[in-house]
């Protein structure tokens, strides 16, 4: 095997890191972050503190944190000045945006200490700084995946998970939203307002973000104990407002189904985003041009509702596992309308995803939980949303709607307000289906690509049809439930039978009661599949 120095050199860079992480993730556990974050409108330019609360898991003298530095010939980064322990400054080292604290003693294991950081800079990503489609000025963090670093001093990996308040001062004529409640918003005069937004569940630093802009405020309603609001742009107010009328509706849903809302409340937030729309914790991001007015984003607004679950409380512990995130909330959503709309808009819904996962493994055939991705914001493909949402309709096809319904609550309730890996939804699903699940997990999950299905049939003179399935798939094979739909000629009732597939070609023989004028395959849309013609 050849491979060029570059590449090699890359992915040894990347593998330190991640083996890095590894050690600082056995070694520390950051349990608060109070970020001070000072705006204005004369200069991108933000001034910031940090008081970081840090559980020491194995005894150390040092501390290091993710923060990009300055970079010269940008003018763009951030610039340490001070940082203090134990009410003096110590000694640091702020290179390759790694953030290294020296402290003057050793930290035992077991130790909580608490560190002060002063600095500033212009984000060069990560907080947002520019103007709204109507040309006002706004700032919207924007973190996912590993962005934070940009513009706060963090650990900034989904595994470590804290809880946090963000101070802003901001110009008095913007209003200010973030995660968790509201807890002060003071007219310090001088044209400056405070406000302080405080999040008392444990979240990743993916979620942490601030967006400040000339918002209108609009109740939408309460669940329970969760206020339910929507924030949009002063402009197109009306025209958001209606569209995020539908914000109560999955929130409602999801607690019933899965169980209880996590957050103190839920912020529905027109933004500046890249995505088009950002789950951050109780406090959603949608990309601004996708308020219109028509009422045409309720799945969206479903689908972001549904990872407050799976993804901020229920949190992947790392990148790779993004499908415990994004597939869940896509599948979520489809659960979702079809509850409100039925099983026909249900199927269409899955039969799309399909098609998308198809086209994907066209361009480039790779696993769901693919470990060799290092630029993160190409897991954001039909693998980790599309394929992965099909592995867990066929995994409630396999296990049965009461099992799989048992499964997600179970799963949420262990795992609230913390980090999972794949083995962790596996045992619980094997637990509670009794079923080994490891060649379903392995062959959907772990390997590459899907069935490739080519097929013919046949019915002899006596009535017995004769169907041939053969998979054309390249390597690998799989093993799975086929269902095929026999037809009679005149409009008679079908029968549907089940064929298990697992070799490269699989026969069977069936007689039926009347003369078939055609076949289905997966009537009624339950494997991932491609058909061969």
């Amino acid at each position: 095997m050849k491979i060029n120095l570059a590449l090699f050199l890359f992915l040894f860079v990347h593998f330190a890191a991640a083996q890095n992480h590894q050690k600082r993730f056995e070694s520390i556990d950051v349990q608060h972050y109070i970020f001070e974050i000072q705006l204005n409108d004369t200069t991108d330019r933000i001034e910031g503190k940090a008081n970081i609360l840090v559980k020491f898991l194995k005894s150390s003298e040092n501390l290091q944190l993710d923060l990009i530095g300055l970079n010269d010939s940008t003018s763009a980064g951030m610039k340490v000045k001070n940082v203090v322990f134990d009410g003096k400054p110590v000694n640091f080292i702020h290179k390759n945006d790694k953030l290294k604290i020296n402290f003057d003693r050793e930290i035992g294991s077991g130790e909580t200490v608490n560190v002060g950081i002063i600095y500033l800079g212009i984000p060069a990503d990560g907080l947002i700084i520019s103007e709204n489609k109507f040309g006002d000025r706004t700032f919207f963090g924007d973190n996912w995946p590993n962005r934070a670093r940009y513009w706060l001093p963090t650990v900034d990996h989904p595994s470590d998970k804290a809880t946090l308040d963000f101070l802003v001062f901001a110009p008095e004529h913007y209003k200010v939203v973030s995660n968790g409640q509201l807890e002060n918003e003071l007219d310090l005069g001088n044209g400056i307002k405070f406000t302080n937004w405080k999040e008392k569940k444990p979240i990743s630093t993916k979620l942490m973000v601030i967006g400040v802009a000339p918002f209108i405020e609009a109740d939408l309603g309460r669940y329970k104990n969760a206020e339910v609001s929507c924030w949009v742009f002063p402009q197109n107010a009306k025209e958001g407002i209606s569209d995020f009328a539908y914000g109560l509706r999955p929130l409602s849903y999801f607690s019933q189904t899965i169980g209880a809302y996590s957050y103190e409340k839920l912020a529905h937030v027109q933004s500046k985003t890249k995505y088009g729309g950002m789950e951050n914790a109780s406090c959603i991001f949608y990309a601004e041009r996708a308020i219109s007015g028509k009422q045409k984003i309720e799945s969206l607004i479903a689908h972001e509702t549904a990872h407050q679950w799976f993804g901020n409380s229920v949190t992947e512990q790392n990148w790779h596992h993004l499908w415990l995130s994004e597939g869940f909330a896509t599948y979520l959503t489809h659960r979702y309308e079809k509850f409100y709309y039925g099983d026909e808009v249900f199927k269409s819904g899955l039969i799309d995803d399909r098609k998308q996962v198809i086209e994907y493994a066209h361009k480039k055939m790779a696993p769901v939980i693919d470990t060799t991705v290092t630029d993160y914001l190409q897991l954001l493909n039909a693998n980790s949303y599309q394929k992965a949402s099909w592995f867990l309709h066929m995994l409630r096809n396999k296990i049965g709607d009461k099992v799989f319904a048992q499964t997600l609550q179970e799963y949420y309730l262990n795992f609230r307000d913390s980090t999972v890996l794949t083995d962790d939804f596996k045992d619980i699903t094997e637990k509670n289906s009794k079923q080994d699940l490891d060649e379903f997990f392995h062959q959907w999950l772990w390997q590459p690509g899907l069935p490739v299905l080519k097929w013919q049939w046949k019915q002899k003179s006596n009535g017995e049809i004769r169907i041939k399935i053969t998979q054309v798939q390249k390597k690998v094979l799989f093993h799975f439930p086929l269902e095929i739909k026999l037809l009679p000629q005149n409009e008679e009732k079908s029968q549907v039978k089940t064929l298990e597939v697992s070799d490269r070609k699989t026969s069977i023989s069936i007689v039926p009661k009347r003369k078939i004028k055609d076949i289905q395959l997966d009537p009624d849309v339950k494997l991932l599949f491609e058909l061969n013609e």
